[in-house]
């Protein structure tokens, strides 16, 4: 996991008295699911150009204090994100991909060349919600909660498009969204006989195009709204 370590080498000289990533390498060894988790971001970390990698790598450790209170290092996972966006352009055989350093406005995330015109990608991650963190503390609870996916995720997910386009249109008129999403149905009991569906639908209802969203870090499980 070779960038994946860089990357926790400049945290621990940054952040020195932070213990997020002690004893890493000995859990990822005694912890399989931990492995894999990160091996997932190290994969796609590893298909960066050079400069792409260090302007993303730098915006992380600037998110590794970034908590959302019941999912710690959220900020820092959320820019760490940005590098399956880079991975889907590439395999899509986009050409030019780079990724756009900060700026004091806000902009996309991704630069990249469709069919010789510049476009722009930006990325959004869909996390679990509030009354899932409360759920994980433990209590007793129906499963048919997660049937359907709520009013609020959707609505959510609305203000997400929407902040998005507004990015990519801040630089150029035309783009992708990117969105990665985890469902707070974690063994993703629902997704093919029901979320699927409702997404595919909600997208429909809106008009939404050049629209696509990546379930999960792990696997390949896509819905793509492109035309």
């Amino acid at each position: 996991m070779k960038r994946i370590r860089e990357l926790i080498t400049e945290l621990r000289t940054k952040y020195p008295s932070d213990n997020f990533f002690a004893n890493f390498e000995s859990s990822c060894l005694s912890e399989p699911a931990k492995r894999k988790h990160y091996r997932s971001y190290n994969d796609a970390l590893m298909l960066l150009d050079k400069d792409s990698w260090e302007i993303l790598k730098a915006k992380a450790i600037e998110q590794f204090g970034n908590h959302r209170a019941g999912q710690l290092k959220q900020g820092f996972f959320n820019q760490l994100n940005e590098a399956f966006a880079y991975r889907y352009l590439l395999r899509r055989r986009f050409k030019s991909i780079r990724f756009i350093p900060e700026a004091t406005k806000k902009t996309p995330d991704i630069r990249f060349t469709d069919g010789g015109k510049e476009s722009y990608c930006e990325v959004k991650t869909m996390g679990i919600s509030n009354d899932e963190i409360n759920r994980r503390k433990g209590g007793v609870y129906s499963g048919t909660i997660y049937l359907d996916l709520s009013p609020g995720f959707l609505n959510k997910l609305k203000d997400a498009i929407t902040l998005a386009w507004e990015q990519i249109h801040s630089l150029g008129p035309t783009g992708l969204v990117f969105i990665l999403i985890r469902f707070d149905d974690i063994a993703l009991d629902h997704y093919s006989s029901r979320y699927r569906k409702q997404l595919t639908k909600f997208c429909q209802s809106q008009g939404y195009k050049d629209l696509v969203f990546k379930i999960g870090h792990r696997g390949n499980r896509y819905i793509r709204n492109l035309t």
